[in-house]
């Protein structure tokens, strides 16, 4: 029996590091626009949580500049080591 592959299939199905053909141009085009896609969606996220916390304004711009107490030069904290 033999295996059918429909290009709705293959479309849907996510390629990973294990499966891809980096020889076949066409599978690493779709490869790579599929880990751009993911890529993206995690930067969305990660802006999407700094903003949310306060730290970034809508243009990527840091809202707080100055250092929290325990990081300023003077601070008592030190690191264990």
């Amino acid at each position: 029996m033999s295996r059918v592959r429909t290009p709705m299939a293959h479309e849907t199905k996510e390629i990973g590091w294990d499966d891809v053909k980096l020889q076949d141009p066409d599978e690493r085009a779709k490869f790579r626009d599929q880990e751009l896609q993911k890529a993206r969606a995690r930067r969305r996220k990660v802006v999407a949580d700094l903003q949310r916390q306060g730290l970034i304004d809508s243009q990527g711009r840091r809202v707080k500049k100055e250092m929290p107490p325990d990081m300023q030069p003077n601070s008592a904290c030190t690191l264990s080591g």
